[in-house]
């Protein structure tokens, strides 16, 4: 019937929008400002805060929504190496040969075979 009157095939009429749930907004805007709180979090830290909060969501649920937003971790920083600031601990330079040695050895083995 809808056919006739439109002229369009029924297969094109049952397609009801995307509604938006309450909920589902609600949990978004959760996540973004935990996302915003807690800069270092990720999405398993989010997810178990949610749990505590009470929460009853689906773990792959946050995962698909926190992925939808946008939402990432940011990489961490290497570090580097700390150095005083006075310039006190140098490490030892070769002033001759045989004067700077590192143990570079997992293990050893004497001559008859035996380890050490």
């Amino acid at each position: 019937m809808v056919r006739r009157v439109v002229g369009q095939h029924r297969s094109s009429q049952r397609h009801g929008g995307k509604v938006l749930n309450i909920e589902e907004a609600r949990l978004r805007l959760r996540l973004r400002e935990i996302a915003a709180v807690h800069i270092r979090w990720g999405l398993r830290m989010a997810y178990r805060l949610l749990r505590r909060e009470g929460w009853t969501v689906n773990y792959k649920r946050v995962q698909r929504l926190w992925r939808e937003e946008g939402l990432e971790r940011p990489t961490p920083r290497k570090r580097k190496r700390a150095w005083p600031a006075d310039g006190s601990a140098w490490r030892h330079r070769a002033e001759h040969p045989h004067h700077v040695w590192a143990m570079d050895f997992q293990f050893d083995a004497t001559a008859a075979g035996s380890s050490s």
